[in-house]
């Protein structure tokens, strides 16, 4: 580290590590001795650190997925990945929302109708269109990849031209004891309409070996899919899902299927009992005060007439209702919340709001081309973490 700004290492780690990714990109280019210090492993954890660390931080990053009208192309849409500043204190209703220029690796082939967040950490995002198509990005890095092609086998139909379906549930995460990133997929398959149920397989990537290897397990659920019902949190990933009796194919009981990234196991975690009444449906999936949190619907005559938010206690299906709220006209779809008291939601018409639940104020984000289908929001965390 000599000639190091003729700084002590520490005092340069400190310094450069509150420094955003942005600024840092640059500095590499400065001298060999820079770019050699920021790719430090070591500098690489303490940076990431600080930006988890949210107390220390004056604004909340979020990020949207979400649809725009192709300029190009009447009629058509495209997706777009956009990031928000919000403040941390509330004081500043200016927003400057900032589209990512990010290449995607895939070009013939793609389904973007179908592009989805499957997951972030520690500053990337995972994205797939459900089909063989999965990759990771780091938007502060400006860094994308490919993942190499399924290991998956299907098993052939029994018949000729019978007709086959295959659901594809995918997760990304962390592995706290190898500390290495991975992607776990799920293989749902069918033929002839669900007349013939294949078990479910799996397969899991890791980012330090770049390849997939199918893992022996028990799935005991299948995946649906909805907006915000799936997410990374504290090493486990987590879907929406139903039980299935395998020789009828009857749906049984409403479940969250969970994924630990460290041992590789799924696990099915009951949600609370009123879910599994008709006139309550559970819609999103979010993380409030250091928990998994669960919005829940109550549906009269089509209308929702409360939310209901639950903490989940522990992986044992243990709830804790933390709060029920009665939707304002023109209410849609809880998304996340960016605060302890702070819930993005986006409204009937599309417009994306913050709803704080101490003052009940809304504030608009100049956020457009929301549908709600395929709409996505969650609190990102700038990093230096390659995905190469």
């Amino acid at each position: 580290m000599a000639g190091f700004c003729e700084m002590p290492e520490a005092m340069a780690l400190q310094i450069l590590s509150w420094l955003p990714p942005k600024s840092l990109m640059r500095f590499r280019c400065v001298r060999k001795s820079w770019y050699k210090f920021i790719n430090n492993p070591s500098f690489v954890d303490v940076h990431l650190s600080k930006s988890i660390d949210n107390s220390f931080q004056s604004s909340t990053c979020i990020l949207f997925k979400r649809y725009v009208l192709n300029d190009t192309d009447n009629g058509s849409t495209k997706i777009l990945l956009s990031l928000i500043d919000l403040c941390n204190d509330n004081n500043s209703d200016v927003y400057y929302l900032q589209d990512l220029n990010l290449k995607v690796p895939i070009s013939l082939g793609l389904r973007h109708e179908f592009l989805d967040i499957a997951g972030h950490c520690h500053g990337i995002i995972c994205l797939t269109d459900y089909s063989e198509n999965v990759f990771l990005c780091n938007p502060a890095l400006k860094e994308s990849k490919l993942l190499p092609k399924s290991c998956l086998r299907l098993p052939p139909p029994k018949e000729i031209n019978i007709l086959q379906s295959t659901g594809i549930a995918v997760g990304f995460g962390y592995d706290r004891k190898a500390k290495d990133y991975k992607v776990v997929r799920i293989a749902m398959h069918f033929e002839g309409f669900w007349i013939l149920f294949h078990p479910h397989m799996a397969e899991v990537y890791t980012m330090s070996s770049n390849s997939w290897r199918e893992i022996k397990v028990d799935i005991p659920s299948s995946v649906v899919w909805s907006p915000s019902s799936q997410m990374y949190f504290k090493g486990f990933y987590y879907w929406f899902a139903i039980e299935l009796d395998k020789q009828t194919l009857d749906e049984n009981k409403k479940v969250i299927l969970s994924f630990d990234m460290d041992d590789e196991l799924f696990c099915d975690i009951p949600v609370p009992e009123s879910l599994q009444d008709t006139k309550e449906c559970y819609g999103s999936l979010a993380v409030l005060n250091g928990s998994v949190a669960l919005f829940s619907f109550q549906i009269e005559s089509g209308i929702r007439k409360s939310i209901g938010i639950w903490e989940m206690n522990d992986l044992e299906g243990s709830w804790t209702k933390h709060l029920t709220i009665v939707p304002i006209a023109g209410f849609g779809m809880p998304l996340t919340f960016w605060n302890s008291d702070e819930l993005l939601v986006v409204a009937a018409d599309g417009r994306v709001v913050s709803h704080n639940f101490d003052t009940k104020m809304l504030k608009e984000l100049p956020v457009s081309g929301v549908f709600l289908e395929r709409f996505q929001a969650f609190v990102y965390v700038y990093s230096l973490v390659s995905v190469k």
